[in-house]
């Protein structure tokens, strides 16, 4: 049965949290920088000095964009909806399965927005596909053209899913909002797929421009390991900006030998660690703590690492700063914050949201807010973020050596910083 729906039925959120036994779905509930300038090159006698082209990034050939009076947003998220409910039922008793959490957690965000904007008299179609779903396959919607009269494509999906989607999306000249996944899926020459969770390769340039301007003339020791694929690509990244920076190979947690001819005991021992996975970054900081515990470093890190719970207990950690990028930060202390949460309570009668619901909710409200004042073609008009609740995206398009375009990127980060159990943020 085909499971393209508008919004799924309240009472099945309900039953995630254990306060009712049955849900149902409902196939439509929802509708209504200058350059420097360069010192002067003395030419050789007799010889001419070849000039070198100025980089200039060429115009992307949109076409003219529509302005609708009502606009059709079709919302791609991975809900398990077969397994969770079957015979207008719950399979499931409490607690949601931890699986379908995120896509569920998106989707509620996507609801509130879309109700918000309802009441702010913005005419919206939101079409939910669960992706879970044999039916919503990019194979099967795009034969049986369940995406051709879209005007917005958010996607929640994973990087295997991407090409196929954003394949789709530029052929229809539809914009595709991949909201989730950091990977790119190798697409190239794609002006209608967007990244809104930025790749590895910007969150390393990022730091090591960081630690240029920090450290000017310093070399930072690089913690790397090449055991790891991801490991491994975050360490090409970094030592594609710096090659110059001292390094150690920790496949295996070092040795207080290894780590002592590279140490100071007298300064702060700026490290970066191009290591991925959380549970071996943390017995690896937990190594440093514990071999050289008067030491002082501070430590760079992977995005990854804002999942750490040992970062925020004070104690764990002490005369370590650790940095960590991070694309989204929500504050629930804000006005935004704030009436976010009293709505997802009065809505879902449960606690506070979730990271994902924050995620689902302004993706759908900064693009509805750009489709209203733009039109379907919006893509020159992203530098306006005044609709975007709580992040400041800086979407950018994203070009390689030879002025080729890959697709458009978010490059807005904030700088998540930790030291023994104290947390601060900074654009």
């Amino acid at each position: 049965m085909k499971r393209t729906v508008y919004f799924l039925l309240l009472t099945l959120f309900v039953a995630c949290y254990g306060n009712t036994a049955e849900a149902q779905i409902w196939q439509k509930i929802f509708k209504k920088e200058k350059p420097k300038k360069k010192a002067p090159v003395k030419k050789a006698p007799g010889k001419k000095t070849p000039v070198a082209k100025p980089f200039k990034k060429r115009e992307i050939d949109y076409p003219v964009s529509v302005k609708k009076g009502r606009y059709r947003v079709d919302v791609l998220v991975p809900l398990y909806l077969d397994e969770l409910v079957q015979n207008d039922k719950v399979t499931f008793k409490g607690k949601l399965p931890a699986k379908a959490m995120s896509g569920m957690e998106f989707y509620e965000g996507v609801k509130l927005a879309a109700d918000t904007l309802t009441s702010l008299g913005f005419d919206i179609d939101v079409y939910v596909h669960d992706i879970q779903d044999a039916n919503n396959t990019p194979a099967f919607l795009s034969k049986n053209k369940g995406l051709d009269s879209s005007d917005l494509i958010i996607g929640a999906v994973q990087s295997q899913q991407i090409p196929a989607f954003a394949s789709f999306a530029k052929g229809g000249r539809i914009n595709f909002i991949s909201a989730l996944s950091p990977s790119d899926a190798d697409v190239t020459d794609n002006p209608y797929f967007t990244l809104l969770q930025p790749t590895l390769q910007t969150h390393s340039e990022r730091i090591m421009t960081a630690l240029k301007n920090k450290y000017p003339r310093s070399r930072p020791i690089l913690l790397h390991r090449n055991s790891v694929t991801v490991d491994q690509s975050a360490y090409k990244y970094l030592t594609g900006v710096d090659s110059s920076m001292k390094k150690l190979l920790v496949n295996e947690l070092p040795t207080r030998q290894q780590l002592k001819s590279l140490l100071d005991s007298n300064s702060t021992n700026v490290l970066i660690a191009s290591v991925v996975d959380v549970v071996y970054a943390e017995k690896l900081l937990k190594q440093l703590v514990t071999l050289f515990p008067s030491y002082r470093f501070e430590v760079y890190g992977m995005p990854s690492w804002t999942t750490m719970a040992s970062l925020k207990n004070a104690g764990n950690y002490p005369y370590m700063a650790i940095y960590i990028t991070a694309p989204f930060y929500y504050d629930a202390s804000t006005p935004a914050g704030q009436a976010l949460a009293n709505e997802y309570k009065k809505a879902f009668n449960v606690g506070k949201p979730g990271e994902m619901v924050y995620r689902g909710y302004e993706t759908m409200y900064w693009y509805a807010y750009l489709l209203a004042k733009y039109g379907t073609i919006f893509n020159t008009e992203v530098d306006d973020n005044g609709g975007a609740p709580f992040t400041k995206f800086d979407v950018k398009a994203k070009w390689d050596k030879d002025n080729n375009l890959y697709y458009l990127e978010n490059l807005h980060l904030y700088w998540f910083r930790y030291s023994d159990g104290s947390f601060t943020v900074t654009p």
